[in-house]
């Protein structure tokens, strides 16, 4: 389990979203760190022009080197209080935060809960998998549960602001988790890092990162959605129904972040498509070749009995590239009977890396390969590929997908849900297609396309 500390500009942005008025004020900080989130909430409170009451901060935190940095941050807000005359009651508590709440010996009723919650995947077989689902609650990370935990320990009207990596926006890993976030929590605030290292500089953290701002019970309104580099950068935003971040007839319940104007009139263009693959009878499956398991089957090169084996590397520029000679991997299996399940028949495919780098201009890489003189062909498992009920696709679809899917329009789209640099096939069911009249229209210009400028005009000119 990994956790990030916050920077003093991000504790501030955090602590900014939310607003204070009742008059006793109860913090949660769940992950405590050395206390710079529940700190800034506390000197944002005694900025205020009206006092509360009173505040008391709850502070979980399991490692003993941290405890006293974090007593420290409790003594100096405690002072805050007192040079306003505010009453405060500070609460460090050192047992770990899932097995308390899971345990029954957590407190509960915060009007506030703010939060950097450590990352880390959840085993099936792990004691945290077990005591979470004896409450009833089911998430494949550790920053989910946090949230979960954190989101039930609210009072109704109680607010709540964490960041996290965004790969909880969309992807069936993390479905159950928004369908429970969403049905109890109304979205306020998103706000989302243009940058991978901004918000985590100095712990070299290669993220995409949102913070999300929400209220338990709340009625539903407005959101605010922006952006920035990094916390103390310029900030783009805009106010949207909550219909634009999570479409009403969306049952995966996939969260759309969409800071500016630009990114608007993409989303509107590509709700207005009607079809997914099902009605094309269309699919996009994942590569069946995972090479270390069926290492002695490969070949470096084309021999008797081998038939290709197309791999990440040869997609490049929209193009397959094959065979590329002189890769230590190699592009050739043979046709056997170990290999025989994972090969399909030769023919037309759209290709689509599932991965790309952080570097990379474009997230999503498409490519087409076309039927050369063998019978079956091997795509590797960090390739998706479009295909027809399995099989091959006639060359004008192919090339008609080709264009769709290698548009800036689509590209920027696939953005606003997914914030990873992986691409997963579930996302590219989750898309909405043009007719396949249209692809095959589209088909009939790819030779006369010959930068991404040009297929950018022709693709937007002819579907929208």
């Amino acid at each position: 389990m990994e956790q990030y500390f916050s920077s003093a500009p991000l504790a501030r942005l955090m602590a900014s979203m939310m607003d204070y008025q009742q008059d006793d004020i109860r913090i949660l900080d769940p992950g405590a760190g050395v206390g710079s989130l529940f700190t800034a909430c506390v000197e944002r409170v005694c900025e205020m022009e009206q006092s509360p009451r009173s505040i008391s901060v709850t502070a979980y935190e399991v490692d003993p080197s941290l405890v006293g940095s974090i007593s420290d941050s409790l003594d100096i807000v405690k002072e805050f209080c007192r040079g306003r005359g505010v009453q405060f009651l500070g609460n460090l508590i050192q047992r770990d935060f899932i097995a308390d709440y899971c345990s029954g010996a957590a407190p509960d009723g915060f009007t506030h809960t703010i939060m950097n919650p450590p990352y880390g995947k959840i085993g099936v077989s792990s004691h945290t998998h077990e005591l979470l689902r004896s409450v009833g609650l089911q998430t494949t990370n550790t920053y989910a549960a946090f949230v979960a935990i954190s989101q039930n320990m609210l009072c109704n009207g109680g607010q709540l602001v964490f960041i996290s990596p965004r790969s909880f926006c969309n992807g069936r890993y993390f479905d159950r988790f928004r369908k429970m976030f969403l049905e109890s929590m109304a979205l306020r605030h998103i706000h989302l890092f243009g940058s991978r290292t901004s918000s985590f500089h100095d712990d070299g953290v290669l993220q995409e990162n949102v913070i999300i701002h929400a209220e338990k019970l709340g009625v539903p309104k407005a959101v605010t959605v922006s952006s920035s580099a990094g916390p103390q950068d310029n900030t783009t935003h805009r106010r949207v129904a909550p219909s634009e971040v999570v479409f009403g007839d969306d049952p995966r319940r996939f969260i759309h972040i969409v800071p500016d104007v630009q990114g608007a009139h993409t989303s509107h263009n590509m709700r207005g498509l009607k079809y997914t693959l099902k009605d094309l009878n269309l699919g996009v499956s994942t590569g069946r070749v995972v090479d270390f398991r069926i290492r002695d089957e490969l070949r470096p090169h084309g021999v008797d009995g081998t038939v290709p084996l197309v791999r990440p590397f040869n997609i490049s520029s929209g193009v397959v590239e094959f065979p590329i000679e002189g890769k230590k991997h190699c592009n050739f299996i043979m046709d056997s009977i170990k290999s025989k399940k994972l090969l399909i028949q030769n023919g037309n495919y759209v290709l689509v890396k599932r991965f790309t780098t952080t570097e990379e201009r474009r997230r999503i890489v498409a490519a087409v390969w076309t039927k050369d003189t063998h019978d079956v062909v091997g795509f590797e498992n960090r390739i998706n590929y479009y295909h027809s009920n399995g099989g091959s696709l006639d060359i004008l679809t192919a090339r008609g997908l080709w264009m769709f899917l290698n548009s800036t329009m689509v590209d920027s789209y696939f953005r606003q849900f997914n914030g990873s640099t992986q691409v997963n096939a579930t996302d590219l069911r989750y898309i909405k297609y043009p007719s396949k009249d249209k692809m095959r229209q589209l088909g009939c210009m790819m030779e006369d396309c010959l930068d991404q400028k040009q297929l950018d005009m022709v693709v937007e000119d002819t579907l929208w």
